[in-house]
């Protein structure tokens, strides 16, 4: 990995010249990931990683889960139904049916 100063772009491209010059080098690339940030926090979907003031901080899949889709949506009003269905899914779904014929048989 090569690290260039804005001031050292025609080092750049001749590099980059011969790079296309020698189809056989590889070409990886820098994947950068999206974070959702907040005053003070910092999260990392991709990797699954939380940043509290620079400090890691651990969590369950589903407080992860929960977490993420609050800071997605902050600012928005989330009904508890839309927070259930974001997180538990379709296990939401089977659970309010298996609870609806409870009652209903009730």
């Amino acid at each position: 990995m090569l690290e260039f100063n804005d001031n050292e772009i025609d080092i750049f491209n001749e590099m980059m010249e011969v790079v296309k010059k020698h189809p056989d080098f590889k070409k990886y690339e820098v994947r950068m990931e999206s974070a959702l940030c907040l005053p003070g926090l910092e999260i990392y979907p991709d990797r699954r990683k939380i940043y509290r003031d620079r400090r890691e901080i651990n969590l369950t899949a589903k407080e992860f889960d929960i977490l993420c889709f609050l800071a997605a949506n902050h600012g928005r009003v989330m009904t508890y139904a839309q927070i259930y269905e974001q997180v538990w899914g379709i296990m939401h779904r089977i659970l309010k049916i298996i609870l609806s014929d409870t009652t209903s048989a009730t």
